[in-house]
């Protein structure tokens, strides 16, 4: 499955972003933002969708479109002419987002089509990379792989009922996501730069628990192969650069430590907080 929009779907979403900056003076008010969102949507853009404030940090908005999700070559992800309806809905999300008396953190935004069941797009983004890439403080290149794209299988969390509540995002999640995300696309872009590639890279998973981030490096041999012992240190050296740099860039310092994990050849890495700045 494939989760990250087209190329011409990205840049509908980033038009989507850049033309829905915050205003100076509030607009809207903290509890009715769900409210503000789903008329928009429904009044402006036709488009019905379900939206809930999620604790004091997150609201999630679900899409369930028919054509939205496509099923081609084994592979699900945005159909070419996706990017216009999340569009339109990102923009009603930062509108109302981006102009309220009490800034929310998150959104979560789930993507569901009814020809294409059983599976659904979540992209979840931070507030605060919108309002940066408004500044020009971060490049759009940055500002997407900030944010997070993953198609999950089930049904979308309930929004209307807690028969399976959506949770309200944290941070410590947030990152987690985000950089299983980052650095499976940076092994992936190691191994695919060699002629002959050797290994082969899965979907690298974290967790944060006490303290501690925590990813799997799922990076395998190829068929036939053995184990390149110089590939695998590299990719440990990748990935704790990766963790490196994000969490500088987002000037995150809640954790003790990191541990990177390589089940394949049951190889460990445990950093501390300090030796991490080494890597950045």
């Amino acid at each position: 499955m494939s989760g990250h929009p087209t190329p011409i779907v990205a840049a509908l979403l980033l038009s989507a972003v850049l033309s829905a900056s915050g205003c100076s003076t509030p607009s809207y008010r903290h509890e009715q933002m769900a409210q503000a969102i789903q008329e928009i949507c429904v009044d402006e853009y036709h488009l019905p969708v379900s939206v809930r404030k999620v604790g004091q940090t997150t609201v999630a908005v679900h899409l369930h479109h028919t054509g939205i999700l496509q099923h081609t070559g084994g592979q699900i992800g945005l159909a070419p002419d996706a990017g216009q309806l999340l569009g339109n809905v990102v923009e009603a999300i930062h509108r109302v987002a981006l102009s309220t008396d009490k800034p929310i953190e998150f959104y979560v935004l789930s993507v569901s089509d009814p020809e294409v069941p059983g599976v659904y797009l979540m992209m979840v983004r931070y507030l605060d990379d919108v309002r940066r890439v408004h500044a020009n403080i971060i490049p759009p290149s940055e500002f997407f792989m900030r944010t997070i794209f993953e198609l999950k299988p089930g049904e979308v969390p309930s929004l209307v009922d807690d028969r399976t509540p959506v949770q309200e995002v944290t941070m410590e999640e947030f990152l987690t996501w985000q950089l299983a995300q980052r650095i499976q696309g940076r092994l992936s872009e190691r191994i695919n730069s060699q002629p002959f590639p050797t290994a082969q890279v899965g979907q690298c998973t974290g967790e944060f628990h006490r303290g501690e981030f925590r990813f799997v490096l799922n990076v395998s041999p190829r068929p036939g192969l053995m184990v390149d012992d110089t590939l695998i240190q590299q990719a440990f050296e990748d990935a704790t650069t990766v963790i490196a740099q994000v969490l500088s860039g987002y000037r995150f310092e809640r954790f003790d430590s990191i541990r990177l994990i390589h089940p394949v050849t049951g190889r460990h890495l445990l950093l501390g907080k300090s030796q991490l700045e080494l890597f950045r």
